[in-house]
């Protein structure tokens, strides 16, 4: 199977409100009149009735039934866009509300269909228009009780809809670390032109996206929320979102390190998160940076017994390797530039190659 695509957000059918599309269907159907030539007034008014109720019954059903096919099932939808879905409404609630409208049309369709083929047996004028005044009374009364379902579905498309997009053709540079250890202003830094902030519902705090533009290239950067060093099921919507976009997104990782103490997560909070992150995402491109570097002691002396893995080495120098960047100064700002642009175009080239391949 190819990959699924990001996207589907965008393409999402126009779903009315419910009192707009009960007020267009009753309107729409008492317009219906009889079939002409019928000369006897019980046949006409029997005709009528019927296919006034049936009318009704299509209005009704047809959109509802353009929702149920038109909004994507779970297996359609690329994983990062699913998790976005769990992360803004809870867990299944997505499928609930698709499967409350599927139960609203098919009762539609029942009610509709059983008073229509009243009407048509029914043997008198007066029969007639009481079979047709009590289906439409029902119908509506109905439609009035569960269409408040459509109203959430109506929410749903226009949350979904100001989702920010992801382009995945675009080579991407995801900034992750604890809180507050200076991400965003990194972003700032290697970005081309000012970063937009991409909102999503279930937070208040924006996400800074910026982009690179060297020559007739074009590489996206984005900051992501700060996670914390605690078990998967314990973390918020904010840290669900970072380890979604790593697990499904095709980004190279700018991991940030604070080693200064600032940014209220400990050192060695940091050094076992970090090892967590990089064991569990070990084969993304990956840069190490250590921010802040203008308040670090800087010291080229240490032991050779402490082994550049351990603790005592990542709490004076990060992980090894690690660029040393301050935004104030602007010290290893252009080293950082030119690595993560490197980093960038290398993992993405070969990253075309191996679909290449597979073509």
């Amino acid at each position: 199977m190819g990959q699924k695509s990001l996207g589907a957000f965008q393409h999402l059918p126009m779903v009315s409100c419910a009192n707009e599309l009960l007020g267009c269907a009753l309107k729409k159907a008492r317009n219906v009149g009889p079939t002409k030539g019928i000369g006897n007034i019980a046949k006409r008014e029997r005709n009528k009735g019927a296919k006034q109720l049936d009318a009704l019954t299509k209005e009704l059903a047809l959109p509802l039934r353009t929702y149920v096919e038109k909004f994507p099932k779970k297996q359609q939808l690329h994983p990062y866009e699913y998790s976005l879905i769990d992360l803004t409404f809870g867990t299944g609630k997505y499928e609930e509300v698709l499967d409350r409208v599927n139960a609203l049309r098919k009762k539609v369709l029942d009610v509709g269909k059983n008073y229509a083929s009243l009407c048509a047996k029914s043997t008198s004028k007066r029969d007639a228009e009481e079979i047709l005044k009590e289906g439409f009374s029902k119908l509506e009364e109905h439609y009035q009780k569960n269409g408040v379902v459509v109203d959430e579905l109506l929410n749903i498309a226009k949350v979904l809809r100001a989702m920010p997009v992801f382009n995945v053709k675009v080579p991407t540079l995801c900034l992750v670390g604890a809180p507050n250890v200076g991400k965003s202003s990194l972003v700032r830094v290697l970005s081309t032109g000012k970063p937009e902030v991409c909102n999503y519902p279930f937070t208040t705090r924006g996400i800074s996206m910026g982009h690179i533009f060297v020559h007739t290239d074009v590489y996206q950067v984005t900051d992501t929320p700060g996670l914390l060093k605690r078990p998967d099921e314990e973390r918020n919507n904010m840290e669900k979102l970072t380890l979604a976009a790593l697990s499904y997104l095709p980004t190279a990782v700018l991991y940030v390190h604070d080693l200064t103490g600032e940014c209220g997560v400990k050192v060695y909070d940091q050094f076992l998160l970090y090892k967590e992150i990089k064991a569990k995402f070990h084969e993304r491109p990956w840069l190490d940076v250590v921010s802040k570097a203008d308040l670090l002691l800087q010291t080229s002396c240490f032991s050779a017994e402490i082994l550049p893995d351990s603790f005592d080495f990542y709490q004076i120098f990060g992980p090894q390797g690690a660029i040393h960047v301050s935004v104030q100064t602007g010290m290893g700002v252009e080293e950082l530039k030119k690595r993560a642009i490197s980093l960038l175009a290398e993992s993405f080239a070969l990253q075309e190659c191996a679909v290449d391949d597979c073509l």
